[in-house]
C-alpha cells in the first residue's frame, strides 16, 4: 500500500467517523484543523490498525500532526 492509498483510507475514516468532507482536507491539514482531540485521535489510529490489518510498533505522533505525518507513520509501520 502506498501513501496515496493510505491517505485515501484516512480520509474515508475521517468522513465516516467525524463527517469531515474528504475534499475539504489534504496532507497539510492538522489534527486541530479537524477539531479532533488527542483521545479521538488515538481511537482513529486504532481504527486505522483494524482497517489495514496491522499493529503500530509505536504511535509516535507529534503534537497536532498533519495528515501527511499520520500517513508517514502508517506507511512506516505497514512496511516493517
Amino acid at each position: 500500500m502506498d501513501k496515496s492509498e493510505i491517505m485515501a483510507q484516512l480520509k474515508r475514516l475521517l468522513h465516516s467517523q467525524f463527517e469531515i468532507d474528504p475534499d475539504s482536507i489534504d496532507g497539510s491539514t492538522r489534527q486541530a484543523d479537524l477539531g479532533i482531540d488527542s483521545i479521538l485521535m488515538v481511537g482513529l489510529m486504532l481504527d486505522i490498525e483494524s482497517e489495514l490489518g496491522f499493529s503500530f510498533d509505536m504511535m509516535d505522533l507529534p503534537k497536532n500532526p498533519s495528515l501527511n505525518e499520520i500517513c508517514d507513520l502508517v506507511y512506516r509501520n505497514l512496511n516493517k
